[in-house]
């Protein structure tokens, strides 16, 4: 038996750290090549961490919630016969190992495969003759394709061990592939743009002697978290200076940055191993802009016809006339899904207008409950309980189709998709089990779910399994929309902005003129799995819940 010490692998670009999220075996356990060990999380993504062979876990070195360096042993596994092969080294600095964590097993012992290689039936990368055939590997749960988003290096270059040599993206993730060996690129496969199964060969790298590792581990095992990770138009983005080491820097420094013009380099980091942080770019970025500007020279005096000066045409420099910006990346794959759904399903929209002056009201005192808790109360909560009770009724509505047996499932529970505006574009977790819980654990469960989809932290189990989906335009603007189907659900609700206009209302005294608050409601329906009309009496009844909001405690 040979003991191995498992180092916490580099899960994505310039990530220098992660968390223990949670183990998924114990001391003691056997444990197959590639089963998943343990979950980690950084600020770019939620991964498992595959064993890199077969054997018993010896040890584990860090605890639920422990934040650990790239680089840092996190297990130890005991392999038989000593045929284990040694962790592919991190291309994050030798530094960012604690100076007392136990050195890797030899270098020199010929590596059978890296952790978390290509496994998903397509065989590893081949080296013949000293020619390494690459092959995209699997970069995520069920990916059964990438699209090369662009090549960080060309044909004729010389890379190094580790190095990122393509931007790969899927529905899942984007992530930067890095070179198995050193050696020459002697061909590269793909174009950018190109959509290639896992398992082709996308470039073919020349290396000295002919022994190579298998892909790196920072490519595989990537969550499917990460629409909400992608580098959405990669071909925009200001080149990254040439360095011969990674500059390490949070994700969200990074996209600030690049969305200051600021390079990296030029910011000095403030986390473990001088790791750039999104508030150091915010400091520097301050810090510059509060730099006394040059005193501007004096002007001659000028008539006081001529004293206030000519508002300045407005311009634009050639280059500015047209931008063009590469189709592909998030926006393609939300295209995909939105022309699919489009062109799948035979769209029949209703809207309803809505009185939700007394729900408006309701809203404003459960604010003050919510703040007790330190829980922010918005009337999605309200929408989401009164959508659940109409599918209670309506259930046509809730569920989707099974293309595969052609079945229409309709399901005894609610878990609603809701649409969020992000920076990488549109993203729908999913709330679950809505039918079962209140309006406060609502909240809380939204905001948090919120807060991690726009951080790019979401999980991906979290981004599958609605049964109805809701999309909520209204904080930004427009006062009626026909909202195209989360595919595969059978129906999704339009939200609105509230409107204040004049209003008649019933009293005992008869009718009178009040100023009201409004709020239109649409819902898009699959006309082959449900009729109009029950798309129709499920707003009817959501309109009575909200207009009427003590009947959601029914």
């Amino acid at each position: 038996m040979a003991n191995l010490e498992f180092k916490l692998p580099d899960i994505g670009e310039g990530v220098a750290e992660g968390e223990i999220v949670k183990w998924l075996v114990k001391v003691g356990d056997a444990v197959k090549e590639h089963q998943a060990v343990v979950e980690v999380m950084t600020d770019k993504a939620t991964v498992e961490i595959p064993a890199p062979a077969a054997g018993t876990i010896v040890q584990t070195r860090a605890n639920p919630g422990d934040v650990v360096p790239v680089g840092s042993v996190i297990f130890v596994l005991a392999t038989g016969a000593g045929a284990a092969p040694a962790p592919q080294k991190s291309h994050a600095s030798a530094a960012a190992a604690p100076a007392h964590a136990p050195s890797s097993p030899t270098p020199s012992a010929p590596a059978k495969a890296a952790p978390a290689a290509a496994h998903a039936g397509h065989g590893p990368s081949k080296a013949v003759g000293g020619r390494l055939e690459f092959k995209l590997p699997d970069i995520g749960e069920g990916v059964a394709e990438g699209e090369i988003v662009k090549w960080l290096a060309k044909a004729g270059d010389v890379v190094k061990e580790h190095q990122a040599v393509v931007e790969v993206m899927t529905d899942k993730a984007t992530v930067e592939i890095p070179a198995p060996a050193a050696g020459k690129l002697l061909e590269l496969r793909a174009k950018a743009g190109d959509v290639v199964p896992v398992g082709s060969v996308i470039f073919v790298l020349e290396t000295a002697g002919g022994a190579v590792a298998a892909p790196a581990a920072a490519a595989a095992h990537t969550s499917h978290a990460a629409p909400a990770l992608a580098a959405v138009g990669a071909a925009a983005a200001p080149t990254q200076r040439a360095s011969d080491e990674k500059i390490l820097a949070v994700p969200s420094a990074r996209r600030i940055a690049r969305e200051l013009g600021i390079e990296l380099g030029d910011v000095s980091g403030s986390g473990r191993h001088g790791v750039v942080r999104r508030a150091d770019v915010e400091a520097f970025a301050k810090s510059r802009s509060a730099a006394p500007a040059p005193a501007p020279k004096p002007a001659a005096a000028a008539p006081a016809a001529l004293a206030k000066p000519a508002a300045a045409p407005v311009s634009f420099a050639p280059q500015e006339r047209e931008t063009r910006i590469p189709f592909r990346g998030v926006r393609r794959k939300i295209s995909e899904a939105m022309v699919r759904s489009k062109y799948t399903a035979p769209h029949f929209t209703v809207v309803e207008e809505v009185d939700v002056t007394e729900l408006v009201r309701l809203r404003e005192t459960a604010k003050v409950m919510g703040q007790e808790s330190g829980i922010k109360v918005t009337f999605m909560p309200f929408i989401m309980k009164a959508c659940a009770l109409g599918l209670a009724k309506y259930p046509m509505l809730n569920g989707h189709l099974d293309e595969a047996t052609q079945e229409i499932v309709r399901c005894g529970y609610v878990n609603l998709g809701i649409a969020m505006d992000t920076d990488n574009g549109l993203i729908v977790p999913v709330v679950k089990e809505v039918q079962s819980k209140g309006i406060l654990q609502l909240a809380q469960e939204l905001n948090e779910l919120a807060e991690r989809t726009r951080a790019g932290k979401v999980k991906p189990d979290e981004l599958k399994g609605s049964t109805f989906s809701i999309t909520n335009a209204g904080n930004i603007g427009g006062i009626l929309a026909t909202p195209i189907i989360n595919f595969p659900d059978i129906a999704i609700m339009g939200v609105h902005r509230i409107t204040k206009r004049p209003g008649v209302v019933e009293t005992p005294q008869g009718d009178k003129i009040e100023v009201r608050q409004y709020m239109n409601f649409s819902a898009s329906v699959d006309h082959r799995l449900a009729d109009g009309a029950d798309g129709a009496r499920f707003l009817v009844h959501v309109k009575r819940l909200l207009e009427n909001p003590g009947l959601l405690a029914l």
